[in-house]
Parts: structure tokens; C-alpha cells; sequence
């Protein structure tokens, strides 16, 4: 996501850009991603997510109460 940070809706203070990191079931570290549409339990990993839009998440942290906030920009083309 490009652009200034975004302001803390409690705080109203501008927020601090950093990420979030998850381990998949071998282990390793990856990024969240937002998948469209409801949670379907099925698939390889759990969830069925062939075909559907998938968008690395990207998460602002307020140093002042710690909010987070989390969007999932399109991908640049």
C-alpha cells in the first residue's frame, strides 16, 4: 500500500506501517492474506481457496493504543 499512513480512529494519530506474520502448518513464517467471500472448510491446507481473490495483507499499528488496522490493496499491475 502506497501513500501516507493512515490516521488512528481512536487516537487520531498517524499510524505506524509494519506487518503481520503467521506460521503455516510446516512451520515457516508467511503473511496473512485476505481471501474473498466466506471461509470454506475443505481444500489441501484446510480452506478452499481455488479461484478465489487473494490479497497479502498489509497492517498500520497506533503507538499510542495500539489499534491495528489491516487492508488488502489490490495488487499493482
Amino acid at each position: 500500500m502506497t501513500g501516507p499512513a493512515p490516521e488512528c480512529p481512536a487516537c487520531r494519530v498517524q499510524m505506524e506501517a509494519g506487518h503481520v506474520l503467521s506460521k503455516d502448518n510446516s512451520g515457516r513464517f508467511v503473511r496473512p492474506q485476505w481471501i474473498e467471500g466466506p471461509a470454506e472448510k475443505g481444500g489441501m491446507y484446510g480452506f478452499r481457496v481455488k479461484g478465489k481473490r487473494q490479497f497479502p495483507a498489509v497492517s498500520y499499528r497506533c503507538p499510542r493504543c495500539a489499534w491495528l488496522l489491516w487492508f488488502a490493496p489490490e495488487p499493482d499491475a
